[in-house]
């Protein structure tokens, strides 16, 4: 890739973490014309056009990149999400909805309720590129790291870390049988912020709420650095005995 290819990549990359979907959606055309086998550029000029609201154009980019990469997985999961959106279309139901030619995500997914949900910024998160194609209300699973919780997507492919207070302390909970599941609630260049829901309470922790008003999740710090997982990384557990993993 030459200098003004690569410079292009970057304006369409921080267009998409921006939400300036016309701009990304012209920045991606450009790579496109010139190369077009680039199935990162196919996959972010295809989100740029769900995001806009068009459907049929979002579709038939992502199932062109899904033919020179049957293994993109991007691809596959909003060709999957766009199905869903029409059928329920046609029987007029809900949650998504078009919105002044925008796809949003059904807002009842980030009601907060106070010691159950906690919205928390990531540490450490992904490179620009990886985030640019996540979306708001993406699950996303906790995977349990020694004294951490690392948070990955659906592929297993590396997100962010969890500020070490909060991890210790779901780390607990989750040991005694406390149950979690994670959605992604906002994404900017370098800064990835999740939303945790306690999803069951075990008997142990009945009067302990899962988040305190007092836990320090660091808002403002992020860093893009990008870490792997090791071998002794493993899913998180909702509890020893039934072995179920968060998602």
């Amino acid at each position: 890739m030459d200098d003004s290819s690569a410079a292009i990549s970057r304006q369409a990359i921080l267009a998409a973490l921006a939400s300036n979907w016309d701009e990304a959606l012209k920045l991606n055309q450009q790579i496109i014309n010139k190369n077009p086998d680039n199935v990162e550029a196919l996959n972010r000029l295809a989100r740029a056009y769900f995001e806009l609201g068009n459907l049929i154009m979002s579709k038939k980019y992502f199932e062109t990149s899904l033919k020179k990469d049957p293994y993109n997985q991007i691809a596959t999961k909003f060709i999957k999400r766009i199905t869903a959106f029409r059928k329920r279309s046609t029987k007029n139901l809900k949650p998504y909805s078009l919105n002044n030619h925008n796809l949003q995500i059904d807002n009842d997914l980030f009601i907060e309720e106070p010691g159950k949900t906690k919205i928390i910024t990531l540490l450490k998160v992904a490179e620009p590129q990886k985030l640019s194609v996540l979306f708001s209300g993406l699950t996303v699973l906790l995977v349990k790291k020694n004294r951490s919780i690392t948070v990955t997507d659906q592929d297993g492919e590396y997100l962010g870390i969890m500020p070490d207070d909060v991890s210790h302390r779901l780390l607990r909970l989750i040991s005694g049988g406390n149950k979690y599941q994670a959605h992604i609630k906002n994404i900017k260049p370098n800064s990835l912020s999740i939303l945790v829901r306690e999803v069951f309470r075990s008997r142990r922790f009945k009067n302990q709420p899962s988040f305190l008003e007092t836990l320090n999740t660091f808002p403002n710090y992020s860093s893009n650095v990008v870490l792997h997982r090791d071998a002794d990384e493993k899913p998180v557990f909702s509890s020893e005995e039934d072995g179920e993993e968060i998602n």
